[in-house]
Protein backbone atom coordinates (compact mmCIF):
# COMPACT_ATOMS: atom_id res chain seq x y z
CA UNK A 1 0.00 0.00 0.00
CA UNK A 2 1.54 3.72 -0.44
CA UNK A 3 2.24 5.64 2.54
CA UNK A 4 0.27 8.70 3.36
CA UNK A 5 2.73 11.95 1.64
CA UNK A 6 2.54 14.84 3.54
CA UNK A 7 2.21 17.80 0.85
CA UNK A 8 2.67 21.66 1.45
CA UNK A 9 0.25 24.05 -0.29
CA UNK A 10 2.05 27.30 -0.88
CA UNK A 11 -0.63 30.01 -1.50
CA UNK A 12 -1.17 33.79 -1.49
CA UNK A 13 -4.38 34.53 0.98
CA UNK A 14 -5.27 30.98 1.99
CA UNK A 15 -9.10 29.91 3.53
CA UNK A 16 -11.44 31.89 2.01
CA UNK A 17 -9.26 34.28 0.35
CA UNK A 18 -10.88 36.14 -2.56
CA UNK A 19 -9.14 34.61 -5.41
CA UNK A 20 -9.33 31.67 -7.65
CA UNK A 21 -6.45 30.03 -6.25
CA UNK A 22 -7.81 30.53 -2.79
CA UNK A 23 -11.05 29.18 -3.74
CA UNK A 24 -9.93 26.32 -5.68
CA UNK A 25 -7.62 25.30 -2.46
CA UNK A 26 -10.80 25.92 -0.19
CA UNK A 27 -12.40 23.07 -2.05
CA UNK A 28 -9.44 20.99 -2.32
CA UNK A 29 -9.20 20.46 1.17
CA UNK A 30 -12.76 20.15 1.58
CA UNK A 31 -12.51 17.74 -0.42
CA UNK A 32 -9.44 15.55 1.12
CA UNK A 33 -11.12 16.81 4.68
CA UNK A 34 -13.92 14.74 3.93
CA UNK A 35 -11.70 11.56 3.58
CA UNK A 36 -11.85 9.82 6.39
CA UNK A 37 -8.49 7.37 5.53
CA UNK A 38 -6.51 9.68 3.33
CA UNK A 39 -3.41 8.91 1.96
CA UNK A 40 -2.30 12.21 1.89
CA UNK A 41 -1.43 14.72 4.79
CA UNK A 42 -2.07 18.41 3.28
CA UNK A 43 -1.80 21.70 5.13
CA UNK A 44 -1.42 25.15 3.66
CA UNK A 45 1.45 28.08 3.92
CA UNK A 46 0.39 31.79 3.09
CA UNK A 47 3.00 33.98 1.69
CA UNK A 48 1.04 37.02 1.09
CA UNK A 49 -2.48 37.32 3.31
CA UNK A 50 -4.76 40.25 3.70
CA UNK A 51 -3.39 43.20 4.05
CA UNK A 52 -0.79 46.12 2.96
CA UNK A 53 2.54 45.50 1.39
CA UNK A 54 4.15 46.12 4.61
CA UNK A 55 2.05 43.23 6.40
CA UNK A 56 2.61 40.91 3.51
CA UNK A 57 6.23 41.19 4.22
CA UNK A 58 6.18 39.92 7.63
CA UNK A 59 3.49 36.99 6.54
CA UNK A 60 6.16 36.29 3.61
CA UNK A 61 9.08 35.79 5.97
CA UNK A 62 7.26 33.70 8.74
CA UNK A 63 6.21 31.11 5.61
CA UNK A 64 9.58 30.89 4.38
CA UNK A 65 10.69 30.33 8.47
CA UNK A 66 8.36 27.41 8.10
CA UNK A 67 9.17 26.27 5.27
CA UNK A 68 12.50 25.72 6.14
CA UNK A 69 11.76 24.08 9.37
CA UNK A 70 9.62 21.97 7.97
CA UNK A 71 12.41 20.70 5.72
CA UNK A 72 14.99 20.59 7.94
CA UNK A 73 13.16 18.52 10.27
CA UNK A 74 12.11 16.21 7.09
CA UNK A 75 8.09 16.75 8.18
CA UNK A 76 7.49 17.27 4.20
CA UNK A 77 7.27 15.13 0.74
CA UNK A 78 6.22 17.90 -1.39
CA UNK A 79 5.49 21.59 -1.97
CA UNK A 80 2.89 22.63 -4.03
CA UNK A 81 3.41 25.85 -5.05
CA UNK A 82 0.94 28.07 -6.72
CA UNK A 83 1.99 30.38 -9.48
CA UNK A 84 0.94 34.03 -10.51
CA UNK A 85 1.80 37.59 -11.62
CA UNK A 86 4.30 40.02 -10.38
CA UNK A 87 4.54 39.76 -6.73
CA UNK A 88 3.80 35.84 -6.71
CA UNK A 89 6.31 35.16 -8.86
CA UNK A 90 8.75 37.37 -7.26
CA UNK A 91 8.13 35.36 -3.74
CA UNK A 92 7.79 32.43 -5.13
CA UNK A 93 11.36 32.09 -6.49
CA UNK A 94 12.79 32.01 -3.17
CA UNK A 95 10.55 29.33 -2.26
CA UNK A 96 11.36 27.52 -5.13
CA UNK A 97 15.15 27.86 -4.34
CA UNK A 98 14.43 27.46 -0.78
CA UNK A 99 13.03 24.14 -1.75
CA UNK A 100 15.86 23.79 -3.86
CA UNK A 101 18.16 24.21 -1.19
CA UNK A 102 16.57 21.83 0.95
CA UNK A 103 16.57 18.98 -1.36
CA UNK A 104 12.01 19.07 -1.45
CA UNK A 105 10.57 18.36 -4.64
CA UNK A 106 7.91 20.49 -5.86
CA UNK A 107 4.71 20.89 -7.93
CA UNK A 108 4.05 24.36 -9.61
CA UNK A 109 0.83 25.49 -10.80
CA UNK A 110 0.70 28.62 -13.28
CA UNK A 111 -2.86 30.77 -12.84
CA UNK A 112 -2.63 34.32 -13.98
CA UNK A 113 -4.44 35.35 -17.00
CA UNK A 114 -1.65 36.88 -18.92
CA UNK A 115 1.32 35.20 -17.80
CA UNK A 116 2.62 35.33 -21.31
CA UNK A 117 2.78 38.93 -21.11
CA UNK A 118 3.77 39.16 -18.07
CA UNK A 119 6.93 36.31 -18.42
CA UNK A 120 7.98 38.39 -21.96
CA UNK A 121 8.11 41.98 -20.45
CA UNK A 122 9.76 41.05 -17.00
CA UNK A 123 13.65 42.23 -16.15
CA UNK A 124 15.97 39.32 -17.48
CA UNK A 125 16.67 38.61 -13.73
CA UNK A 126 13.78 37.91 -12.67
CA UNK A 127 12.78 35.96 -16.05
CA UNK A 128 15.58 33.97 -15.50
CA UNK A 129 14.31 33.04 -11.76
CA UNK A 130 11.20 32.20 -13.50
CA UNK A 131 12.89 30.27 -15.95
CA UNK A 132 14.13 28.18 -13.01
CA UNK A 133 10.91 27.72 -11.13
CA UNK A 134 9.85 25.65 -13.82
CA UNK A 135 13.45 24.14 -15.16
CA UNK A 136 13.73 22.38 -11.50
CA UNK A 137 10.52 21.39 -10.77
CA UNK A 138 9.38 17.77 -10.16
CA UNK A 139 5.85 18.51 -12.24
CA UNK A 140 4.24 21.45 -13.90
CA UNK A 141 0.35 21.98 -13.68
CA UNK A 142 -1.17 24.17 -16.28
CA UNK A 143 -5.19 25.23 -16.60
CA UNK A 144 -5.14 24.30 -20.19
CA UNK A 145 -3.02 23.23 -23.47
CA UNK A 146 -3.18 27.09 -24.02
CA UNK A 147 -0.44 28.05 -21.67
CA UNK A 148 1.12 24.72 -21.88
CA UNK A 149 2.38 26.02 -25.42
CA UNK A 150 3.31 29.35 -23.24
CA UNK A 151 5.76 27.47 -21.46
CA UNK A 152 7.01 24.76 -24.13
CA UNK A 153 7.61 27.88 -26.63
CA UNK A 154 10.12 29.12 -23.60
CA UNK A 155 11.47 26.25 -22.25
CA UNK A 156 10.88 23.19 -24.35
CA UNK A 157 13.37 21.18 -22.07
CA UNK A 158 10.13 21.07 -19.67
CA UNK A 159 7.87 19.97 -21.96
CA UNK A 160 7.69 16.15 -20.17
CA UNK A 161 6.70 17.76 -16.79
CA UNK A 162 3.55 19.12 -17.91
CA UNK A 163 0.48 18.05 -16.52
CA UNK A 164 -3.03 19.96 -18.28
CA UNK A 165 -5.08 19.39 -15.40
CA UNK A 166 -8.31 21.89 -15.50
CA UNK A 167 -9.63 23.89 -12.45
CA UNK A 168 -12.58 22.49 -10.74
CA UNK A 169 -15.73 23.54 -8.23
CA UNK A 170 -18.73 21.39 -6.25
CA UNK A 171 -21.50 20.56 -8.13
CA UNK A 172 -24.48 22.26 -7.45
CA UNK A 173 -26.79 21.11 -4.84
CA UNK A 174 -29.50 23.69 -5.11
CA UNK A 175 -31.66 24.10 -8.15
CA UNK A 176 -32.26 26.67 -9.83
CA UNK A 177 -34.90 29.05 -8.98
CA UNK A 178 -37.10 30.48 -11.63
CA UNK A 179 -38.02 34.54 -11.70
CA UNK A 180 -41.11 35.46 -10.71
CA UNK A 181 -41.33 38.20 -13.06
CA UNK A 182 -40.35 36.32 -16.27
CA UNK A 183 -37.17 38.70 -16.65
CA UNK A 184 -33.77 37.03 -18.30
CA UNK A 185 -31.07 37.17 -15.35
CA UNK A 186 -27.80 37.81 -16.51
CA UNK A 187 -24.62 37.93 -14.05
CA UNK A 188 -21.29 39.00 -14.38
CA UNK A 189 -18.87 37.94 -11.63
CA UNK A 190 -15.56 38.68 -10.69
CA UNK A 191 -12.77 42.36 -10.47
CA UNK A 192 -14.43 45.10 -11.83
CA UNK A 193 -11.92 46.51 -14.19
CA UNK A 194 -10.67 46.78 -18.02
CA UNK A 195 -8.78 43.87 -17.81
CA UNK A 196 -12.08 41.57 -17.17
CA UNK A 197 -14.03 43.97 -19.82
CA UNK A 198 -16.52 45.62 -17.19
CA UNK A 199 -16.85 48.49 -19.22
CA UNK A 200 -17.54 46.89 -22.38
CA UNK A 201 -20.27 45.02 -21.05
CA UNK A 202 -22.72 47.70 -19.18
CA UNK A 203 -22.04 49.20 -23.58
CA UNK A 204 -23.85 45.93 -23.81
CA UNK A 205 -26.80 46.08 -22.03
CA UNK A 206 -27.29 49.42 -22.40
CA UNK A 207 -27.59 48.33 -26.21
CA UNK A 208 -30.15 45.86 -25.18
CA UNK A 209 -32.83 49.06 -23.60
CA UNK A 210 -35.46 48.14 -26.30
CA UNK A 211 -36.26 44.99 -24.54
CA UNK A 212 -37.77 44.51 -21.18
CA UNK A 213 -37.19 40.80 -20.24
CA UNK A 214 -34.23 41.00 -18.61
CA UNK A 215 -31.57 42.37 -15.76
CA UNK A 216 -28.03 42.51 -14.83
CA UNK A 217 -26.44 41.68 -11.80
CA UNK A 218 -22.41 42.88 -11.65
CA UNK A 219 -20.72 41.40 -8.84
CA UNK A 220 -16.83 41.55 -7.57
CA UNK A 221 -14.50 44.17 -6.39
CA UNK A 222 -12.56 46.42 -7.78
CA UNK A 223 -14.12 49.56 -9.57
CA UNK A 224 -17.26 49.54 -7.85
CA UNK A 225 -17.53 53.28 -7.51
CA UNK A 226 -16.60 54.08 -11.14
CA UNK A 227 -18.57 50.89 -12.41
CA UNK A 228 -22.08 52.22 -10.62
CA UNK A 229 -21.22 55.68 -12.04
CA UNK A 230 -21.05 54.43 -15.78
CA UNK A 231 -24.57 52.63 -14.66
CA UNK A 232 -25.96 55.68 -13.97
CA UNK A 233 -24.65 57.98 -16.67
CA UNK A 234 -25.99 55.30 -19.28
CA UNK A 235 -29.41 55.29 -17.60
CA UNK A 236 -29.35 51.61 -16.92
CA UNK A 237 -29.75 51.67 -12.55
CA UNK A 238 -32.93 50.54 -12.71
CA UNK A 239 -32.15 47.33 -14.93
CA UNK A 240 -28.41 46.80 -13.93
CA UNK A 241 -27.60 46.30 -9.97
CA UNK A 242 -24.02 46.21 -8.96
CA UNK A 243 -23.27 44.73 -5.50
CA UNK A 244 -19.42 44.76 -4.71
CA UNK A 245 -17.70 41.47 -3.70
CA UNK A 246 -19.94 38.50 -2.85
CA UNK A 247 -18.74 35.43 -0.56
CA UNK A 248 -18.60 31.99 -2.01
CA UNK A 249 -22.44 31.34 -0.23
CA UNK A 250 -24.03 34.45 -2.03
CA UNK A 251 -22.36 33.91 -5.17
CA UNK A 252 -23.93 30.38 -5.42
CA UNK A 253 -27.26 32.04 -4.56
CA UNK A 254 -26.81 34.22 -7.15
CA UNK A 255 -25.57 31.38 -10.09
CA UNK A 256 -28.94 29.77 -8.92
CA UNK A 257 -30.88 32.95 -9.85
CA UNK A 258 -28.90 33.42 -13.08
CA UNK A 259 -29.77 32.29 -16.93
CA UNK A 260 -26.91 33.85 -18.03
CA UNK A 261 -22.82 34.35 -17.53
CA UNK A 262 -21.05 36.72 -19.19
CA UNK A 263 -17.70 37.30 -18.64
CA UNK A 264 -16.09 39.60 -21.61
CA UNK A 265 -12.25 39.37 -20.23
CA UNK A 266 -9.50 40.74 -22.13
CA UNK A 267 -6.97 38.16 -21.02
CA UNK A 268 -7.43 35.01 -18.36
CA UNK A 269 -5.91 31.61 -17.61
CA UNK A 270 -9.09 29.37 -16.46
CA UNK A 271 -11.51 31.35 -14.58
CA UNK A 272 -13.69 29.68 -11.65
CA UNK A 273 -16.47 31.15 -12.14
CA UNK A 274 -17.15 29.60 -15.83
CA UNK A 275 -17.08 26.31 -14.12
CA UNK A 276 -19.28 27.71 -11.54
CA UNK A 277 -21.55 28.83 -13.83
CA UNK A 278 -21.54 25.28 -15.96
CA UNK A 279 -22.23 23.71 -12.43
CA UNK A 280 -25.35 25.55 -12.37
CA UNK A 281 -26.20 24.51 -15.82
CA UNK A 282 -26.22 28.27 -16.94
CA UNK A 283 -24.77 29.09 -20.29
CA UNK A 284 -21.60 31.45 -20.53
CA UNK A 285 -20.98 34.25 -23.15
CA UNK A 286 -17.13 34.78 -23.22
CA UNK A 287 -14.31 35.70 -25.00
CA UNK A 288 -11.40 33.05 -26.52
CA UNK A 289 -9.08 34.25 -24.48
CA UNK A 290 -6.12 31.64 -22.43
CA UNK A 291 -7.76 28.45 -21.76
CA UNK A 292 -11.75 29.57 -21.91
CA UNK A 293 -11.98 28.27 -25.47
CA UNK A 294 -10.63 25.04 -24.21
CA UNK A 295 -13.95 24.79 -22.09
CA UNK A 296 -16.22 26.90 -23.27
CA UNK A 297 -17.35 25.49 -27.19
CA UNK A 298 -19.00 27.91 -29.27
CA UNK A 299 -22.97 26.98 -29.84
CA UNK A 300 -22.80 24.12 -27.39
CA UNK A 301 -22.17 24.73 -24.03
CA UNK A 302 -22.22 28.78 -24.77
CA UNK A 303 -21.01 31.68 -26.97
CA UNK A 304 -18.37 33.17 -27.76
CA UNK A 305 -17.42 36.43 -28.66
CA UNK A 306 -13.97 38.97 -29.40
CA UNK A 307 -12.45 40.48 -26.50
CA UNK A 308 -13.65 44.35 -27.11
CA UNK A 309 -16.36 43.92 -29.47
CA UNK A 310 -18.90 45.23 -27.42
CA UNK A 311 -21.93 45.35 -30.48
CA UNK A 312 -21.00 41.17 -30.59
CA UNK A 313 -21.73 40.93 -27.06
CA UNK A 314 -24.87 42.49 -27.21
CA UNK A 315 -26.00 40.81 -29.66
CA UNK A 316 -24.64 37.28 -28.37
CA UNK A 317 -26.69 38.32 -25.45
CA UNK A 318 -29.52 39.04 -27.25
CA UNK A 319 -29.65 36.00 -29.11
CA UNK A 320 -30.39 34.21 -25.52
CA UNK A 321 -32.96 36.63 -24.26
CA UNK A 322 -34.59 35.86 -28.01
CA UNK A 323 -34.36 32.01 -27.73
CA UNK A 324 -34.89 30.15 -23.59
CA UNK A 325 -34.54 26.77 -26.00
CA UNK A 326 -31.67 27.48 -26.91
CA UNK A 327 -30.35 29.30 -24.05
CA UNK A 328 -31.61 26.06 -22.12
CA UNK A 329 -29.63 23.77 -24.70
CA UNK A 330 -26.53 25.56 -23.63
CA UNK A 331 -27.22 25.57 -20.06
CA UNK A 332 -28.05 21.91 -20.16
CA UNK A 333 -24.64 20.95 -22.04
CA UNK A 334 -22.60 23.04 -19.69
CA UNK A 335 -24.11 21.13 -16.74
CA UNK A 336 -22.82 17.53 -18.40
CA UNK A 337 -19.47 18.86 -19.42
CA UNK A 338 -18.92 20.13 -15.50
CA UNK A 339 -20.30 16.49 -14.56
CA UNK A 340 -18.12 15.06 -17.03
CA UNK A 341 -14.76 16.69 -16.39
CA UNK A 342 -14.71 19.84 -13.99
CA UNK A 343 -16.13 17.98 -10.93
CA UNK A 344 -13.92 18.47 -7.57
CA UNK A 345 -13.74 15.11 -6.19
CA UNK A 346 -12.37 13.68 -9.41
CA UNK A 347 -10.29 16.59 -9.83
CA UNK A 348 -8.72 15.81 -5.86
CA UNK A 349 -8.64 12.40 -6.93
CA UNK A 350 -6.26 13.37 -9.94
CA UNK A 351 -4.18 15.53 -7.93
CA UNK A 352 -3.44 13.03 -5.29
CA UNK A 353 -2.26 10.59 -7.94
CA UNK A 354 -0.45 13.56 -9.26
CA UNK A 355 1.43 14.25 -5.82
CA UNK A 356 2.06 11.06 -5.26
CA UNK A 357 4.05 10.91 -8.52
CA UNK A 358 5.87 13.95 -7.63
CA UNK A 359 6.82 13.14 -4.23
CA UNK A 360 9.24 11.67 -2.58
CA UNK A 361 7.54 8.02 -2.52
CA UNK A 362 9.05 5.02 -3.49
CA UNK A 363 5.40 3.74 -4.41
CA UNK A 364 5.02 6.14 -7.54
CA UNK A 365 0.76 6.99 -8.78
CA UNK A 366 0.11 7.92 -11.91
CA UNK A 367 -2.55 10.42 -13.41
CA UNK A 368 -5.35 7.98 -13.74
CA UNK A 369 -6.47 9.98 -17.09
CA UNK A 370 -3.13 10.15 -19.06
CA UNK A 371 -2.47 13.54 -19.06
CA UNK A 372 0.71 13.49 -16.84
CA UNK A 373 3.59 14.73 -19.37
CA UNK A 374 6.07 12.74 -18.69
CA UNK A 375 3.44 9.74 -19.97
CA UNK A 376 2.07 11.56 -22.79
CA UNK A 377 4.39 14.59 -23.30
CA UNK A 378 2.44 17.57 -24.90
CA UNK A 379 5.07 18.36 -27.65
CA UNK A 380 5.84 21.85 -29.75
CA UNK A 381 2.55 23.29 -31.22
CA UNK A 382 2.25 27.05 -32.52
CA UNK A 383 1.70 29.58 -30.15
CA UNK A 384 -2.15 30.51 -30.18
CA UNK A 385 -2.10 34.59 -30.98
CA UNK A 386 -4.83 36.97 -29.28
CA UNK A 387 -5.98 39.32 -31.99
CA UNK A 388 -7.96 42.39 -29.97
CA UNK A 389 -5.33 44.80 -28.39
CA UNK A 390 -5.67 44.90 -24.59
CA UNK A 391 -6.86 47.91 -23.32
CA UNK A 392 -4.28 50.71 -22.17
CA UNK A 393 -3.37 50.82 -18.55
CA UNK A 394 -4.91 47.52 -17.95
CA UNK A 395 -5.29 46.40 -14.50
CA UNK A 396 -2.50 42.97 -13.81
CA UNK A 397 -3.54 40.83 -11.13
CA UNK A 398 -1.53 40.90 -7.93
CA UNK A 399 -1.94 37.57 -6.92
Amino acid sequence: MNRRIRVVVVTPLGRGGRGGIDRLNDAIFQVLGAKPKSDVFATQVVTRGGGGLFRAQFIFAAALLRIFLIGVFGNVDLLHVHLSLKGSSYRKIIVTRAAKLLRIPYVVHLHGGNYDEFWSATAPCIARGINGVFRDSALIVVLGKYWADVIINRLPEVADKIVVLPNACWSSSQPQVPAEDGHTRISVLGRLCARKGTPQFVQAVSMLRDRSDWQATIAGDGAIKETIASVKCLGMDERVVVTGWLDSETVDALLCRTDILALPSFCENLPMVILEAFAHGVPVVSTPVGAIPEVVVDEHNGLIVSAGDVEGLAEALRRLLKEPAFRKTLGDNARRAHQDKYDIENYVDSLVALWRQAARDPLRGSMRNGHVGSETPIGLRPLQKRDDPLPEKLERSKL
